[in-house]
C-alpha cells in the first residue's frame, strides 16, 4: 500500500503508447515485468492473474501500478485498449512507497484527469518531437503525483468506511462497556491496528469517543429537567453516581448538580 513516502527520479521511459489486446488474447510475464508500468484501461476488461494467485480485474477507467518484479499473465475475452507507459527509475534515489507490493489497482469514479494527462504522455512520445523525451518524462512526474493523490484518498476513504461498523457501535452503545478487542473485532483489524487507524481518522481513542458522547447526552438529559443525578448516572452508564460527579466535573468544571442549579435556579 502506498505511503506518506513517495518520490520517484525516473531514470528513463521506455515507451508510452495506447494499445489493444484482441478477443480472447492472453499475454504472459512469466519472470517479471522488468521495469515500472502504468496501465490506464480506456475501454474494455482484462483479468490480470499474478504468480502470487492473486487476480485483478481491471475496468474502463481503472489504473494500475505495476513493479518491475511482478509476473503476471493477462487474459481478455474482448477487446482491452489501453494506454500504458514504461519506466525505470533511479532506485537508490526513489521512494515510491509501494516497495514490496506487486501492484496498486486504483478504481475511483472520476479518473478523468488521469486519463487526460495519460494522453498527453502517449501523444508526447509519439510525435516524438524535438526534446520529446525529457518532456515526457516532466509529463510523467504528473501522472504519478495525480496517481497517488488519488490512490490515498482511496485508501483513506475505504480505512473510514472499514472503521464505521466500530464507530456506530459506540454511538448506538455509549451507555455500555466496550473493549478494545470488541471494537478491532467489528472490524476485521487486530487491536493494534485497529487503535492507530481509529485515531488517524478521530484523534481522540474510542473510549475518548465514547466518554464525549456521554457527556453530550448527560447534559441533554439534566437541561431536559426530568431526571435526577442518579437518572442521569445510569443513563449514561455510569453505575457509580459519585464517579459520574467526577467525570462530569473534570469535563465541564461544574457538578451536575450545580448545572441543574444554574440552570434551573432551584
Amino acid at each position: 500500500m502506498l505511503t506518506n513516502s513517495f518520490y520517484a527520479d525516473i531514470q528513463k521511459i521506455h515507451v508510452a503508447h495506447q494499445y489493444t489486446l484482441d478477443r480472447m488474447h492472453v499475454c504472459t510475464y512469466p519472470k517479471g515485468r522488468g521495469h515500472y508500468g502504468l496501465v490506464f484501461a480506456l475501454r474494455g476488461e482484462a483479468e490480470y492473474r499474478f504468480s502470487s494467485g492473486e487476480q485483478v480485474q481491471m475496468a474502463t477507467g481503472n489504473l494500475l501500478f505495476l513493479s518491475p518484479d511482478t509476473a503476471y499473465t493477462i487474459i481478455t475475452s474482448a477487446e482491452f485498449e489501453h494506454y500504458t507507459v514504461n519506466f525505470v527509475l533511479h532506485e537508490e534515489q526513489s521512494d515510491l512507497g509501494v516497495a514490496g507490493d506487486a501492484y496498486c489497482l486504483l478504481q475511483s469514479e472520476d479518473t478523468a484527469p488521469l486519463e487526460r494527462v495519460f494522453r498527453k504522455l502517449v501523444r508526447t512520445w509519439e510525435k516524438k518531437a524535438a526534446g520529446y523525451e525529457m518532456q515526457a518524462v516532466g509529463i510523467l512526474y504528473e501522472l504519478l503525483t495525480l496517481f497517488y493523490s488519488y490512490y490515498t484518498e482511496e485508501r483513506r476513504s475505504l480505512a473510514y468506511c472499514r472503521l464505521l461498523p466500530a464507530k456506530e457501535y459506540v454511538e448506538e452503545h455509549y451507555d455500555k462497556a466496550v473493549s478494545l478487542t470488541q471494537l478491532a473485532f467489528l472490524t476485521d483489524m487486530s487491536p493494534s491496528h485497529f487503535r492507530r487507524e481509529w485515531k488517524r481518522f478521530f484523534t481522540e481513542s474510542p473510549l475518548q469517543y465514547r466518554d464525549s458522547i456521554r457527556l453530550s447526552y448527560a447534559k441533554e438529559y439534566l437541561f431536559s429537567g426530568y431526571y435526577t443525578v442518579g437518572e442521569v448516572a445510569k443513563k449514561c452508564g455510569f453505575e457509580d453516581v459519585s464517579y459520574f460527579v467526577r467525570f462530569f466535573k473534570k469535563k465541564t468544571g461544574m457538578t451536575p448538580g450545580e448545572v441543574k442549579k444554574d440552570y434551573f435556579g432551584v
